[in-house]
């Protein structure tokens, strides 16, 4: 009895161990994703989400990005291959438009957060939805197979981000002039010199002495406006006190 109540012990035991040991082999490696963006909602804008690793402990790592994208199609145009830029090295190996799944990987495994991809959404013109979420679902990371090393396939959670609309309320009103025009005015100074010519007139007045010769053989110089003015007057004044001499006389005689 108690040799096979040992044995049962020892059973229990083995399968407990065996339990712990698969419990440990799929926990042994983990990861996370997101999905990101600060874009807004605004009819006919492009929008853009990025995707991260922003988790990872995968021993040597992980080098391929299997995932399903979801978003609505009534708010934005199909999404392509074209609509994708990957980051860091990776490459998008396939994408269907139809189906959504995705397939990302890279040459190099990578063991820590990263950057993966960044996708564009164009928002249709007829879209008035106040808001939408796009989604990553059945998203699987793997490192290679596990018998050749690698990680295995690792499941990771579905992940999302939600695009608010662009709140018009919030928009600063148009200014009048946003535009600052700076005018700058030179001036330009124009010096004008002018040169005057300064003219030196020299006046050189020559007196000449000229000799009169009249008809009485008489020489003497000809006579100067001043002298001429007081032998008028000399003239004049003797003329006047003969006249006035003879006529007294003559009043006399007749009285």
């Amino acid at each position: 009895m108690k040799r096979l109540l040992k044995n049962k012990l020892a059973l229990v035991t083995v399968l407990m161990i065996c339990i712990l040991s698969l419990i440990h082999t799929v926990n042994a490696f983990s990861g996370s994703m997101s999905l990101t963006s600060s874009s807004k909602l605004k009819q006919g804008e492009i929008i853009e989400v990025s995707l991260k690793v922003t988790n990872l402990d995968a021993g040597d790592g992980i080098d391929t990005i299997v995932a399903t994208l979801e978003y609505d199609n009534d708010i934005f145009d199909q999404v392509t291959k074209n609509s994708m830029v990957p980051s860091n090295d990776w490459n998008i190996t396939s994408y269907s438009s139809e189906s959504g799944i995705l397939t990302i990987q890279r040459d190099e495994k990578v063991k820590s957060s990263i950057e993966v991809l960044k996708i564009s959404f164009r928002v249709k013109e007829s879209d008035n939805t106040s808001e939408t979420k796009i989604s990553l679902k059945d998203i699987t990371i793997t490192g290679g197979a596990e018998e050749f090393g690698g990680t295995g396939d690792i499941e990771l959670q579905p992940i999302s981000v939600t695009i608010p609309k662009e709140d018009s309320s919030t928009e600063k009103p148009p200014v009048a002039n946003e535009i600052s025009n700076t005018i700058t005015n030179d001036v330009e100074v124009n010096t004008i010199t002018n040169n005057i010519a300064t003219n030196t007139t020299t006046n050189t007045t020559t007196n000449r002495i000229v000799t009169n010769t009249n008809s009485g053989g008489t020489t003497g110089k000809l006579p100067q406006t001043g002298e001429n003015a007081a032998t008028y007057i000399a003239g004049i004044s003797i003329v006047s006190a003969i006249a006035v001499i003879a006529f007294i006389k003559y009043r006399n005689i007749n009285v």
